[in-house]
């Protein structure tokens, strides 16, 4: 018998009749529940028409099905016997209805839906059902939803909304113990967005056989699309289909008369249009272009200044690009592909962080999801892009965790989805197996496994912050963590972590040793955690050793720590404090760094001063690249381990330095005195060669002489004058201005040597080659060529390199960056001249000294000695002798008495040029002291005719 027969059989029971036992009487006979059979350990049971489940009911059983389509209708009943369906209210009974008409909203714009609930409504929940109906979400306040309940009205507010924000709106309440919805059909028109896998510019040679097609491409929603391309297409062309995007091609036989635009333009029933430009270069004859090539993809050929560019493989999503020169000269490869795995999970997480789904559930599930992506050998990590998609992603959970203020149990960073419980601030700490799964430690370990130089570095080069943000957002995961009680560890390869929770009656030291190697322990005292205790409070303390990301932070130093280079010295060692009142940032502790090796152990012992220094992740530093910083921390320990005190909670390590380097106030002062000296000297030389140039330069060899003089002190002045503008700006790659002052002080140093260089060929030429003469008018675009235009080479070809790779600026200064490489542009050309001229050097004493100038008199051999006196002192300075010391200093571990010696000689060298090559030069001092008393006697004579 079915439900009908029976409820036609209840029919016909005569009522009203008496209730046995009451004084009630019942009025009327039905069914209200249908029950299906058991399945399993539960069965569906469903409410007729008229009917609801209890409000408490709900909340004790799951629904019958995945999707929320209607409240509380059905549910999986597991009790041995089931509950029944309660009448509606008459207030209840006329279907809910949204507040308005269905809406379509621009993409882009914001999203307010406001209901009426009635009074006494609670339990206010909003949903958001996909368009096709496959799933619901729940919304949450985020970075661009808004829900507020205020009385009897619900408002949920989404700002710029865009495609994923499309369906049906639910709010659910509870009203007179009954659970209620309304609903609100959402649809988000067309937008940009929308349009992908569409070049904006595509190249087409005329001289050529065969035509093209061009390509346009929208994202599939569902809908049938009309397309049409202006000008080509006669008619609209349907689109509909299952892939995702759907495209369509124009194809073109014959080139436009010109550079032609095309408009692509998409349009859907109830969706509005969306369009796109894709705009055609015409290579006509004679037009410099790029032909085609296979290298690395398979590229057309390219109208020449233009950048062509192609689809990523079918498993990636970007583009890969290659730029076209003005001379018709294929550029680089360089590809945007990111695995789209990574790139859904990344979108995935974001949109829980803008408020659509659950926190507490999605949390988990995209946990588990990083960990089964990062596992080796599974190949979805093949790329920085892809290395930049998974930081991303971490960075969002721990926002997401933030945002939400969730407490997560230790199972939450070191189980899976299987047993991992996420709770509340007032949610005890669930007991778990250790059968559980690793999952965020796990993600973390198997994320420092990637390989360092094919994709960290690469990371890091485009991406500077990438393991600063790593970084952080795993202290911030772990600062969430709150168990009930207990100490609790968890050891892997990469990543080791251990904590206690104390209370305010078992309050002892916090002392932790690490299972690594070098020697790692942290130390914090029972006062200390007094201190932050409350009346019937705990108190978190977890602390994180990483052992190789230290490794990959920028290697940026903060003030006070100089500019020398330095190398992480061990572990690094992240802690964190959580309070009743939230997470603590000021806490004394004590930790002790073990040495990697001797080696360390000697820097020690010969540093003197210069000791292992403790240091902390500074986040705020380098305009958000983040750097080292040594404040609120003291060193202290014995040769094989260091000990650090520390004011503060975050990121610890110490750091080894390669070789000391001298940093002072006085060294700094002495530097900018030379350097300001220099260039006071310089203006004065060249001022004294304006004036006494005609009267010096007398025949070729006089001119080659001093045209290369005023050209080594007219660089040396430039590059000084850029050095000193380059003190008073910020470091960094962002900075334009700073790029071009290590550019420019990069290129006048090196012109000075090459013009030293100049100098000294043309010294030894005419000290060897006596009886071979040179003609002025072909030698000089010569001595030009390489005074200037090779270190232009040298300097250009530098920054061409090591810009893009966000290489080529100190971390601490606008100079040339010492690390990846950089530094070798200026100083290998420095030491091949300065070796060519000390050879040259030689070569002229030899030749004074020769016997038939030594054999005479012994005034003759006085005036040879003279003469090689004046030589050196001359040569020396000129030739950049000092520079030798100048490597030694940068390359090796020296005295501070070097570095002294090497600041003072380098920043005078204007000085050595005005003494040397302008004030001791005999010709020099009678040429000026001849026009000085030629103004002298002209004055006077002014003066005696007035």
């Amino acid at each position: 018998m079915d439900t009908a027969q029976i409820q036609l059989l209840l029919g016909a029971l005569p009522v009203p009749r008496p209730l046995a036992g009451s004084t009630g009487n019942i009025t009327a006979l039905g069914i209200s529940t249908e029950c299906g059979p058991v399945q399993g350990a539960s069965r569906a049971c469903r409410c007729l028409p008229g009917y609801q489940w209890n409000s408490d009911v709900c909340g004790q059983y799951a629904a019958c099905g995945a999707l929320l389509l209607s409240p509380c209708s059905c549910l999986r009943w597991t009790a041995e016997s089931p509950g029944y369906c309660q009448p509606l209210l008459p207030s209840t009974t006329a279907p809910a209805s949204p507040t308005s008409a269905p809406q379509l909203i621009p993409a882009g714009d914001d999203l307010t839906i406001s209901v009426s609930l009635g009074a006494g409504a609670t339990e206010v929940t909003w949903y958001l059902l996909s368009p096709d109906r496959s799933s619901a979400r729940e919304l949450r306040n985020g970075t661009q939803t808004m829900l507020v309940t205020n009385g009897s009205v619900a408002v949920l507010s989404v700002g710029s909304i865009s495609a994923d924000w499309a369906g049906e709106y639910m709010c659910r309440y509870v009203c007179e113990n009954s659970q209620l919805q309304i609903r609100q059909q959402v649809s988000v028109s067309l937008g940009p967005e929308d349009i992908v896998q569409t070049p904006a510019q595509v190249s087409m040679n005329c001289s050529a056989s065969g035509g093209i097609n061009l390509r346009c491409c929208i994202r599939n929603r569902g809908k049938a699309y009309r397309v049409s391309w202006v000008p080509g297409s006669r008619a609209p062309a349907d689109l509909v289909g299952d892939t995702d995007p759907l495209c369509h091609s124009l194809p073109l036989e014959t080139c436009p008369a010109q550079d032609t635009p095309y408009q692509c333009v998409f349009e859907s029933e109830g969706l509005g249009a969306a369009q796109a430009v894709v705009t055609v270069s015409v290579i006509q004859a004679g037009d410099p272009f790029c032909p085609s090539n296979d290298s690395q993809g398979t590229w057309a050929a390219t109208k020449a200044g233009q950048v062509a560019e192609i689809l990523c493989p079918d498993n990636r999503a970007g583009t890969v690009q290659r730029s076209c020169s003005a001379g018709g000269v294929w550029g680089e490869v360089i590809s945007n592909c990111t695995n789209r795995e990574l790139l859904a999970g990344l979108h995935s997480a974001q949109l829980v962080l803008a408020g659509l789904g659950n926190p507490h559930s999605e949390l988990v599930r995209l946990t588990e999801w990083l960990r089964v992506e990062t596992q080796p050998g599974q190949g979805s990590v093949s790329s920085a892009s892809d290395l930049l998609a998974l930081v991303t992603t971490v960075d969002t959970i721990s926002r997401i965790a933030g945002e939400a203020s969730l407490h997560l149990s230790s199972s939450t960073m070191a189980v899976s989805t299987r047993d991992v419980a996420l709770v509340g601030s007032h949610t005890p700490w669930a007991a778990h197996t250790g059968r559980d799964r690793l999952t965020f430690l796990a993600v973390v370990s198997q994320m420092l496994d990637f390989d360092l130089q094919a994709l960290w570095a690469k990371a890091q080069a485009d991406v500077p912050s990438v393991a600063s943000t790593f970084l952080q957002s795993l202290e911030n995961i772990t600062r969430r963590l709150v168990p009930a009680d207990g100490n609790f560890s968890f050891t892997l390869p990469n990543v080791e972590l251990q904590g206690s929770v104390f209370d305010p009656d078992s309050l002892t030291d916090y002392s932790k040793t690490f299972h690594v190697q070098p020697l790692l322990q942290t130390h914090i005292s029972q006062e200390v955690l007094e201190q932050l205790v409350q009346l019937g409070a705990n108190v978190t303390v977890t602390s994180m050793a990483l052992k190789t990301l230290g490794g990959l932070l920028p290697a940026n130093y903060g003030p006070g720590l100089g500019n020398s280079s330095y190398v992480p010295g061990s572990l690094l060692l992240s802690s964190s404090i959580m309070s009743s009142n939230g997470s603590v940032s000021r806490a004394e502790i004590a930790m002790t760094f073990g040495h990697r090796n001797a080696t360390e152990d000697e820097a020690v012992a010969a540093s003197g001063e210069k000791r292992p220094q403790c240091v902390f992740w500074d986040y705020g530093l380098f305009q958000g690249e983040g750097g080292w910083s040594s404040q609120g921390c003291q060193t202290s320990g014995t040769g094989t381990t260091t000990k650090c005190t520390c004011q503060h909670l975050t990121s610890f390590s110490v750091l080894m330095s390669i070789h000391s380097i001298a940093d002072s106030f006085w060294l700094d002062f002495l530097s900018q005195f030379g350097v300001c000296a220099s260039i006071l000297a310089l203006i004065l030389c060249l001022g004294i060669y304006y004036l006494v140039w005609r009267s010096v330069v007398r025949n070729k060899i006089s001119y080659f002489r001093y045209m290369t003089l005023v050209n080594i002190a007219l660089s040396l002045l430039m590059a000084n004058a850029w050095f000193l503008g380059s003190t008073w700006m910020t470091p960094s790659h962002e900075n334009k201005l700073c790029v071009a002052a290590t550019f420019f002080t990069h290129f006048f140093y090196l012109a000075m040597f090459f013009w030293m260089l100049v100098q000294a060929l043309m010294l030894f030429h005419h000290l060897v080659f006596v009886f071979h003469q040179l003609a002025r008018a072909s030698i000089t675009p010569l001595v030009v060529t390489i005074g200037y235009l090779c270190p232009l080479i040298i300097a250009a070809a530098a920054l061409a390199v090591y810009y893009p790779k966000r290489g080529y600026v100190q971390a601490t200064a606008c100079w040339l960056n010492g690390h990846n490489g950089a530094i070798y542009a200026f100083s290998v050309p420095v030491l091949v001249i300065v070796l060519v001229n000390v050879l040259i050097l030689f070569v002229v004493v030899m030749k004074l000294m020769r016997p038939s100038v030594s054999e005479g008199p012994k005034g003759e051999e006085r005036k040879i000695l003279l003469s090689i006196l004046k030589a050196l002192l001359i040569l020396t300075p000129i030739f950049g002798l000092t520079w030798g010391l100048g490597v030694i200093t940068m390359t090796s571990k020296s005295s501070e008495l070097s570095h002294y010696m090497f600041a003072v000689l380098n920043s005078l060298q204007g000085v050595f040029i005005l003494v040397f090559g302008c004030l001791m030069d005999k010709k020099v001092r009678d040429a000026l002291l001849e026009r000085i008393q030629k103004e002298l006697t002209s004055g006077a004579a002014t003066t005696q005719v007035r």
